[in-house]
Parts: structure tokens; sequence; C-alpha cells
């Protein structure tokens, strides 16, 4: 029997979306205090559909409209962590992320109150400054979508995290 049946807690994961999103021969990035340089993404909020919640976080986090062209990895966080900004002394639940490649519809960068600047970076550029493991290899496996999506699971390991499945399916 499963074990949540047995305790009766319901299993709960947040869902995330993200979007490296390209006009012409750059991408997006936006830089946070705490995670440094990535491309944006969120929670999908309760009731909201996926596609819809990675427009919406692209768009809030960047001032960018962007348009989804395929799912290239699906990532999951196996650990449960502590809780920051306005989420600080929760526990957050783990996460199962899922990563689109899209392209640029409209709009002018902005950065939003969360972030503290916004841009297009070459590919290159962009895997020099993306720090975050996590968010390096995803961001690596949407530049360099072949069709097959990655799946990926992960957990912090020191500084850094330790990924316990890497495949392509």
């Amino acid at each position: 029997m499963d074990q949540w049946l047995e305790t009766k807690q319901l299993p709960v994961h947040f869902v995330s979306a993200a979007g490296v999103v390209y006009q012409e021969d750059k991408v997006l990035l936006i830089r946070s205090e705490r995670r440094g340089w990535e491309f944006p993404g969120g929670i999908v909020e309760q009731g909201e559909a996926i596609l819809d919640g990675l427009k919406r976080e692209i768009f809030e986090e960047s001032g960018i409209a962007a348009e989804p062209e395929a799912v290239t990895g699906i990532y999951q966080h196996l650990e449960c962590r502590k809780g920051y900004g306005p989420l600080e002394g929760m526990t957050l639940p783990t996460n199962v992320n899922v990563v689109f490649r899209c392209r640029y519809v409209g709009g002018k960068v902005t950065v939003s109150e969360e972030f503290l600047e916004a841009g297009w970076f070459t590919p290159d550029e962009a895997m020099q400054i993306i720090r975050y493991s996590y968010m390096k290899k995803a961001f690596e496996d949407a530049h360099r979508y072949s069709g097959k999506i990655h799946f990926a699971a992960f957990r912090k390991a020191d500084r850094d995290i330790e990924f316990i499945s890497d495949c392509m399916i």
C-alpha cells in the first residue's frame, strides 16, 4: 500500500514552469539576489494551466510575452526546503519544474520587484553567467534540445546539488 494512504497525508509537490526564451540569437535572463542569473519561471498557481502559468511568470518577471515551442526538460527537486522571502519560516514541498524552449512574441525587458536586472544574452554568455547548477543544466538541455526531453531528479549536497537521475526520454 502507498505510504500516503497509510498516513492519510496527501503527497504535495509544487509544480513550476520556466522558459528559455529566444529572440533571434539571444536568450532572456533575469538576475535575483539569491540565485544570480537564471531564466524566468515560477510556481503554477492552483487551478492554472501549466502553459498559462509559464506565460504569466515570464511576463511578470521580465515584461516579455513568449510562446512555448517545446518541452525540453522535467526536473524534480526531491527534498523539502526552507522558505525564503515572504515564505520565511515555512517548509516548502518538493518541486517538479517543466522547462520549455520559447520564442519571443513581444514586449520590452523590464525588471519586477523580485529581480535586480534582466536582459538578452548570447547562449555562450548565458552559460558563463548562470551559476546555479540545476539552472545551468536545464539551460544547457534547452539550448541543445534535439527533440528528446531531459528528465533529472536532484537533491541538495553541501553547497551545490547532486543529480540522482539524469536521462533523456
